[in-house]
């Protein structure tokens, strides 16, 4: 505190040594005035921190009182051993760094005092011996952590810290459910005790959530996910960004209903099912059988579009080269659990023959597209929800973003299906289920050639059967001829 009203006094005499006039002695009143402020700023926050101090003292006395009636038998508890341990490896470090931060006091001897007393395994030794008395008898967290392990009761209860701790093992060794457990139980004593104390320890309740929603999510429970989204938004500064997660639920939940056939195709009067002449001079001797599924954006679904002989043609070609799909950066993943292989429709007169329809249905040119990607889907294989498009905000490499982004996709079905293997678009409430040599068509893109969020789409589980497809994407490169954009260049 010496330290600082020198300070004080020396930047007010530097103040003073210019202040001849009233007009200075004005400028000296108002640095008087603002360091004043920041004095009293000063001492607030020493009130603050004195408070919080208190609060962990208080706490600490009373486990002290508690310890003095018989010191064997105290700390003979599992509970007490174990919350013992765990702040003396946890918080005790937090503590002394926050005590260590300037308070306007001598803390040398604090600065020395020595916290390598309680190691990680110790930590871990206790940590483990609590869960393993909880297992062997069969006792619930909320019973473990009010203090009755089996037949007896402790003088003695876990904290939020406590609880976090034990959750965070948990989670290490891939216990979710009852690491899940142990977070609900920390949050519910979280609002029991005063927020400062978990100030100081770098713990609060949004955290506690999001580590609820992680395993919720991890699982696919997605319901679990969306309720406890509600309640960070309560608790949430940032409410948008919750909103956004929330939104982003919705389609989770979304497809689990189209995967499981419980959304049917959309009923508007705008979209027909018709014969389709447009787009190309044969179309008008052999019109599609095309059923409209969304106008905005743009997705169809042709009939009959590629022939029995095609379709086993393709399959048997690519059989002997499926491998299983990757992901990404090329890396297999479990959102994507299928098999594909390369076909070359250049290379055969069948290959030649339904690029020529496949540009006639879409209305695209595909010479700068790439070769046709046949997927074999079996019991249990799906493709998670994902784009076909992607997003980019760097102007820099906006042409090669143009350039290389799929504009369309088109989804040739080449068996039937016994069960499931639903193609899902969440965000339209759209499910489309396979059906044999017809050919499923959407942009990808608007009309300003930028990827449509609303084209989020995934392929259901297969859950009897096999599913055969053969996807061609449309590169944006070379159709400018077929689809104008209206976007005005970047630059």
């Amino acid at each position: 505190m010496l330290t600082l009203k020198l300070v004080l006094v020396a930047l007010l005499l530097q103040l003073l040594a210019g202040a001849t006039s009233s007009h200075d002695m004005v400028r000296v009143l108002q640095g008087e005035d603002d360091l004043f402020e920041d004095l009293r700023l000063y001492v607030a926050a020493l009130e603050r921190k004195a408070r919080t101090t208190r609060l962990v003292l208080e706490d600490a006395l009373a486990r002290l009182e508690a310890s003095q009636i018989d010191p064997t038998a105290y700390v003979e508890s599992p509970l007490v051993a174990f919350s013992m341990v765990r702040r003396m490896h946890m918080d005790a470090g937090k503590i002394l760094n926050y005590l260590k931060q300037d308070a306007g006091a001598d803390l040398q001897h604090i600065a020395d005092y020595r916290l390598d007393i309680i190691t990680e395994a110790d930590l871990a030794k206790a940590t483990q011996g609590l869960l393993r008395q909880q297992q062997l008898q069969g006792l619930s967290e909320r019973d473990v952590a009010r203090g009755l392990l089996g037949p007896k009761q402790y003088n003695a209860s876990l904290s939020t810290p406590d609880c976090l701790t034990l959750a965070q093992h948990l989670l290490k060794k891939g216990e979710d459910e009852q690491a899940k457990n142990w977070l609900e139980l920390a949050l519910e004593l979280y609002e029991r005790t005063p927020e400062r104390v978990y100030e100081l320890l770098n713990i609060d309740s949004e955290t506690i959530l999001r580590d609820i929603v992680d395993i919720h999510a991890s699982r696919e429970n997605w319901l679990g996910v969306r309720a406890v989204l509600l309640q960070m938004l309560e608790l949430a500064q940032d409410k948008q960004r919750i909103l956004n997660l929330l939104h982003s639920v919705d389609f989770h939940l979304t497809n689990f209903e189209i995967c499981r056939g419980q959304r049917q195709l959309p009923v508007s009067d705008s979209l027909r099912c018709r014969y389709s002449a447009e787009g190309s001079p044969f179309l008008r001797l052999a019109p599609l059988k095309l059923e409209q599924l969304s106008i905005d954006p743009y997705v169809a679904l042709c009939h009959n579009a590629i022939h029995d002989n095609e379709l086993e043609y393709i399959i048997e070609q690519s059989r002997p080269y499926l491998k299983r799909a990757l992901v990404d950066q090329g890396v297999v993943h479990e959102k994507r659990v299928t098999m594909d292989a390369a076909f070359d429709l250049n290379a055969s007169t069948h290959g030649r023959t339904l690029r020529q329809r496949l540009e006639d249905m879409s209305g695209f040119d595909l010479s700068n597209s790439g070769q046709l990607a046949v997927l074999n889907y079996g019991i249990g294989g799906h493709y998670s929800m994902h784009f076909d498009c992607w997003f980019s905000s760097d102007s820099a490499a906006y042409e090669a973003y143009i350039r290389s982004n799929r504009i369309a996709t088109i989804l040739l079905y080449l068996n039937e299906v016994q069960m499931g293997g639903i193609t899902s678009f969440p965000a339209l409430g759209l499910g489309v289920q396979p059906i044999k040599g017809s050919a499923l068509i959407w942009h990808n893109m608007n009309h300003e050639i930028e990827c449509d969020y609303r084209t989020l789409h995934a392929a259901c589980p297969t859950l009897l059967g096999n599913r055969w497809v053969a996807t061609q994407w449309v590169d944006v490169d070379g159709q400018w001829r077929r689809k104008r954009c209206t976007r005005s260049s970047p630059n």
